[in-house]
């Protein structure tokens, strides 16, 4: 038995021992208050993986808690009126190019907007200085000042000039005869995939494009010819568009043989004394003969024109168009083929202009 200092007794247990002060025992550093986050009790340097993920935590927060400065917006301003600009000329091209002969309201469009220049209106690094000055002068009317050395390129120019200053007028009938891939060619099946297209043209004119992208199969279908026979594919028909039509414009705004045609109306012309040749350009020559009659009606047409005026006909060709007039010669005359002898070329035919014809031919590449 023994007393403490209250004068109360302990009895002591014999074999066990009085419980120890368990944080006494404990090391300093784990005694001591809390440090602060990221570094280790002990004092070490070296963080241990709670630490790390710690301080990738603050550095997450710090990012989301950066201020960032407003960003000006002046330049897609800039951007979105430029967009609304050409989208506006864009669409007024088109709708006013539907009937590309009809060019009115351009006229009265240049004569309003008079001086504009839309390159005011756009950013100095939105499209090359080209481009923007061909839609300026789209939009404002040619000041250029006819005369022999500066012929006006406009609306049925330069016939008027020449029809004024030199006094030319038609005299001999013309028949244009357009190159390759300039005629247009249109449908005239009726089986389930021609329908849609029926009359309307699979080459050139927007419609082209349209089928080419949401009905590809039934276009190619249309524009291959059958490997065995050189000719349409088993109910599949498609023709040369007819008439002075068939190659004025390729698409709407991309003239062909348009600007030929005006002038030459310009000098008097019209669709009695001129035509337009259109023909099958994926077929052969014996083949155009065999399936469209193509030479035979040329033959006629040139024929009657002499009869009718009195005059022989000039034809104006245009790139394979030229290859197609020296076949044609060559038939006309034959036994084989027109049979019109060896002076009818002399007797229907006055002149031949070539333009960018190749009369010997291509090299192969």
């Amino acid at each position: 038995m023994s007393k403490d200092s209250d004068g109360g007794s302990v009895r002591q247990r014999k074999g066990k021992a009085q419980p120890k002060d368990v944080a006494a025992d404990r090391p300093e550093a784990e005694t001591g208050t809390p440090t602060a986050i990221g570094t280790p009790r002990n004092g070490s340097s070296t963080p241990t993986m709670v630490t790390q993920a710690t301080m990738v935590t603050q550095a997450t927060l710090e990012k989301q808690l950066v201020i960032r400065q407003p960003v000006k917006r002046v330049k897609r301003r800039r951007w979105f009126v430029a967009g609304i600009a050409i989208g506006v000329v864009t669409a007024v091209a088109t709708i006013l190019y539907v009937n590309p002969t009809q060019n009115t309201h351009i006229n009265r469009m240049q004569e309003v907007l008079g001086d504009f220049d839309v390159s005011t209106l756009l950013p100095d690094s939105l499209l090359p200085d080209d481009f923007v000055q061909d839609i300026s002068r789209l939009l404002a009317p040619d000041k250029t000042t006819p005369g022999p050395a500066n012929r006006s390129t406009g609306e049925f120019e330069p016939a008027l000039t020449l029809v004024e200053e030199e006094g030319l007028a038609k005299k001999h009938n013309v028949i244009l005869v357009p190159g390759i891939i300039s005629s247009g060619l249109e449908s005239w099946s009726t089986s389930s995939c021609s329908r849609p297209y029926f009359r309307q043209r699979l080459w050139g004119t927007s419609t082209m494009f349209k089928a080419i992208l949401l009905d590809k199969e039934c276009w190619v279908q249309h524009m291959m010819l059958d490997k065995k026979t050189g000719l349409d594919p088993p109910e599949i028909k498609l023709r040369a568009a007819q008439g002075l039509d068939a190659a004025d414009y390729f698409i709407t705004g991309y003239w062909i043989w348009g600007k030929a045609i005006e002038n030459l109306a310009a000098l008097g012309y019209d669709s009695n004394d001129m035509a337009l040749a259109s023909y099958d350009w994926r077929l052969s020559y014996h083949d155009l003969e065999r399936r469209d009659q193509y030479f035979s009606r040329l033959q006629s047409q040139i024929e009657m024109a002499l009869r009718a005026s009195n005059r022989k006909s000039v034809l104006v060709t245009h790139s394979m168009g030229s290859q197609v007039v020296q076949y044609f010669m060559k038939w006309v005359e034959s036994a084989q083929g027109g049979n019109g002898g060896a002076q009818w070329v002399d007797r229907h035919i006055e002149a031949i202009v070539n333009l960018a014809g190749s009369p010997l031919g291509v090299p192969k590449t």
